[in-house]
């Protein structure tokens, strides 16, 4: 409070019981780790009476009250900032910063507290009627001590261990999303995701702003791994990025096949183009985990000059890795161009070389299974797999579909509403080794993030042979596939009882007699049956 020795007394703590009434009703506004901020409303609505006794006696002007004064006033305008602070920042930034959350209130708790037991000592005469109350309340205050809950950090500690193990997986991704989103409240919808997402975003400029470095990276981690979701993403934008990569390949000529790294994408030790690049205070460039390898060796010098390093901070290079990312996305896009060319061939050789490449672009990044799809790579092998008579090639395409519908609920959905859904079907009546792969990926294909998609499974429910194929497996010797089969027909009799007497038509029974002893009502009505 500037020029608090001018301002009367009365008026300061008029004012400033006005604060503290304003933060407290604040502070029970915050989204994230309400019990803190609770505990924080209290402890300050506890406060204003006490002020108010202040302002009705005869408070002695000293120093060393006016000076408990400024200091009450400071830590109370401390703890607003703090409310306001949180109180407007997204759902999914509270749940990253919930551990530093609960510390910062636990301080400023504290901070409150020793401050108003130095304006009781200041005022002992004064505040005699209301001693006890005061005294403990700031004894309370300044033994404050909160943890986050344990579901929470167990939520962050999985967060830091993707972004640390440099995860790419998007089923983890999706489901790292999701119980994020369920952890604070959040719909799992494109919409409501991508405004969580951009709140992390204004939280990084602001990090930004305020020269925080390892907040900003921290950050933008989060945004990049969280990205990966297939709810955070727009398809739009995807789709709009990919043919702007596809914009800058055509300029080169029609024999380019790949563009070469510039030097200083590779890192100085291993000489290979780096992922996470940083830089020492020399300006020399490594990847993150081999410049740590570096130092753990013991090694105290610059690896590319030898020059002896007075400070071994490692400063993220984060321009040098966009170009870097955007590097490789040139270069994926000039492979999809490449496959498709040489998958529209009709050259065995070339098939298998395409199909081969398509599962090591999968492994690689999971924004590829979306190029992939709008490259119309899927379209083209689907198309292949319903006109191909050969079993290796069966088998390499359904593989390959498995792996870029995993965890890819958009891909999934373009598949089932495609012809390839009926030649996925039709591969259950083929080679062992066909069916065994088929049945794996109808079951990835039945899957979402909640179970199994109903919607699909009624689809799959509507196809004539479908029951039957699966009961031939059953009956069949193909092992590995029968788990799989079972689990997928357990769910069409789910869907539809009618299912259980087509499988017993078709010679498996262990269905119906389970419903028979369970007895149900509707079973037994069915005239199915009675036939």
């Amino acid at each position: 409070m500037v020029g608090l020795e001018l301002i009367p007394i009365g008026t300061i703590l008029a004012v400033l019981t006005s604060q503290v009434v304003r933060t407290a009703n604040a502070a029970k506004d915050v989204l994230i780790d309400k019990e803190s901020f609770n505990i924080l409303s209290k402890h300050l609505l506890d406060i204003a009476p006490v002020l108010k006794e202040l302002q009705l006696q005869e408070l002695n002007e000293s120093q060393a009250a006016r000076v408990a004064l400024e200091s009450l006033e400071s830590d109370v305008k401390q703890a607003s900032n703090l409310v306001e602070k949180y109180r407007n920042s997204g759902h999914f930034y509270l749940l990253m910063k919930c551990h530093y959350i609960v510390k910062e209130v636990e301080q400023v708790i504290r901070d409150i507290g020793r401050s108003l037991a130095a304006l009781s000592l200041a005022n002992t005469e004064v505040l005699s009627r209301i001693s006890d109350q005061v005294n403990r309340l700031q004894s309370e205050m300044q033994r404050a001590e909160f943890e986050a809950s344990q579901s929470q950090l167990d939520i962050v500690d999985k967060l830091n261990h993707g972004i640390k193990e440099q995860k790419l997986d998007q089923a983890f991704v999706n489901d790292m999303l999701e119980e994020i989103a369920r952890a604070v409240g959040v719909p799992v919808e494109p919409s409501e995701i991508s405004k969580e997402i951009a709140s992390i975003r204004w939280e990084k400029e602001e990090a930004a702003n305020r020269k925080e470095r390892a907040e900003v990276i921290f950050l933008e981690q989060i945004i990049l791994l969280l990205s990966q979701a297939d709810t955070a993403s727009d398809f739009e934008e995807v789709k709009k990025q990919y043919f702007q990569r596809v914009q800058v390949i055509e300029r080169y000529g029609s024999r380019e096949k790949y563009i070469p790294p510039l030097n200083s994408f590779c890192c100085s030790i291993t000489e290979a183009v780096m992922v996470d690049p940083v830089s020492l205070c020399t300006g020399t460039t490594c990847e993150r985990s081999a410049i740590e390898v570096w130092f753990d060796d013991g090694n105290m010098t610059d690896p590319k000059t030898k020059e002896v390093l007075e400070d071994t901070t490692l400063r993220s290079n984060i321009r040098l890795r966009e170009s870097i990312v955007e590097w490789r996305e040139l270069n994926c896009c000039f492979r999809i161009k490449s496959i498709r060319e040489n998958l529209l061939s009709n050259s065995g050789l070339l098939l298998h070389e395409s199909l081969s490449q398509m599962q090591a672009l999968i492994k690689e990044n999971s924004i590829n299974k979306d190029w992939i799809s709008i490259g119309e790579l899927t379209d083209i092998i689907i198309s292949i797999l319903g006109n191909s008579d050969s079993i290796d090639v069966k088998m390499k395409i359904l593989i390959t579909l498995k792996g870029v519908v995993e965890g890819h609920a958009r891909n999934k959905e373009k598949v089932v509403e495609s012809q390839g859904w009926r030649y996925i079907i039709s591969c259950l009546h083929n080679d062992s080794r066909v069916i065994k792969e088929a049945v794996d990926l109808l079951y990835e294909l039945l899957q979402d993030r909640s179970g199994w998609n109903k919607s699909f499974c009624e689809k799959l429910s509507e196809h004539p042979s479908t029951v039957n194929y699966l009961v031939t497996i059953l009956n069949g010797p193909v092992s590995d596939s029968i788990e799989t089969a079972e689990k997928i027909l357990t769910e069409l009799f789910e869907i539809d009882e009618e299912n259980i007497c087509c499988a017993a038509k078709f010679g498996w029974y262990k269905a119906l007699v389970d419903r028979m002893i369970q007895g149900s009502k509707t079973f037994f009505s069915s005239s199915s049956l009675l036939r």
